[in-house]
């Protein structure tokens, strides 16, 4: 597949992209056209660390428009000097935003709503029997405490919740800058709070850490929100907690997706479950494309760039 070709004469440069309805594209056609500035999505395919090393690529800028890049490219790229930046900031508000609604969904029970619509509870004991439940004071927790759980402590604040968080490796001064409790373990953390969001990053140390144990502390009723990764998280062990109906769920993430029509998840009222649709809504697509062309704009009139990756943020990735 060849791709399309534009020269943009205000900028003097040659615009080349490859349409979605043609992929799968071939790393043969990217090393032909051999490009200095790469836009990648989500659609983009996995890039390949032979030809990103070899002395014939010309490749120097990766502008991602997402988040996580350990997929996409190999961190040899960043080593060599190969720049790669994603959409920092942009996320963050959608993905506290949408946390928040799972959240309040699962409190309000709202896998039962149509139950009662549908005539199958009385309307004058509607509200005992959905158990409903309010946000306003409760104990809540954080898992994880980067820039999405940052923005989460924000949203919560006019609820009057009392907020504590976990996260290894985050220095105290962070958490006392939001007014945020630190506990010391993600034992204390499951055992005292009634209001649970995952918020951490998916590592090899991360990895299956909301084991068993740790789910079976959080307090009977509790609700328990991922909009981070489902590999987090036991989801075996997250099952049963479910069934059981000892507390509620709320998921944007599993760690197989697209969740298959027979996930046992889906039949269960109690789990509030989203297509893994946290991150910036439609209407914020327009802001993703302007931050990247101001980003290529930057980077070819050689001014600091939004968004870089790090080594270190690599590393902490997915």
């Amino acid at each position: 597949m060849k791709p399309n070709g534009l020269v943009m004469k205000s900028l003097q440069l040659r615009v080349s992209w490859f349409k979605d309805d043609a992929l799968p594209i071939d790393q043969s056609s990217l090393a032909e056209l051999n490009p200095n500035i790469l836009l990648t999505g989500w659609s983009s395919l996995p890039l390949d660390a032979h030809w990103l090393s070899s002395r014939e690529c010309k490749l120097r800028y990766i502008c991602h428009l997402g988040g996580a890049v350990k997929w996409l490219v190999p961190r040899s790229f960043i080593e060599r000097g190969g720049i790669v930046t994603n959409w920092s900031d942009i996320p963050s508000t959608s993905v506290a935003e949408h946390a928040l609604l799972l959240a309040l969904s699962a409190l309000r029970n709202s896998g039962h709503w149509l139950e009662v619509l549908r005539g199958g509870r009385k309307s004058t004991n509607r509200i005992e029997w959905l158990n409903t439940r309010t946000l306003f004071g409760r104990k809540v927790g954080i898992h994880g405490f980067g820039r999405i759980a940052r923005e989460l402590v924000k949203i919560l604040r006019p609820f009057g919740v009392e907020i504590r968080a976990y996260s290894q490796g985050v220095p105290a001064s962070l958490f006392d800058a939001m007014g945020v409790t630190q506990v010391e373990s993600l034992v204390s953390l499951f055992t005292e709070n009634e209001v649970l969001f995952e918020c951490e990053g998916l590592t090899p140390k991360t990895s299956g850490v909301v084991s068993a144990k740790i789910l079976a502390m959080l307090p009977d009723d509790a609700v328990f929100v991922n909009v981070a990764r489902g590999g987090l998280v036991d989801e075996a062990a997250l099952l049963r907690e479910a069934t059981s109906g000892r507390i509620r769920v709320a998921l944007d993430v599993m760690t197989s997706e697209p969740v298959a029509p027979s996930c046992p998840f889906l039949q269960l009222k109690n789990v509030v479950m989203s297509p893994h649709i946290a991150g910036p809504t439609f209407d914020q697509y327009s802001s993703c494309g302007a931050f990247a062309a101001r980003n290529i704009a930057r980077y070819l009139g050689g001014t600091p760039l939004e968004g870089i990756v790090s080594l270190v943020e690599y590393d902490q990735s997915t």
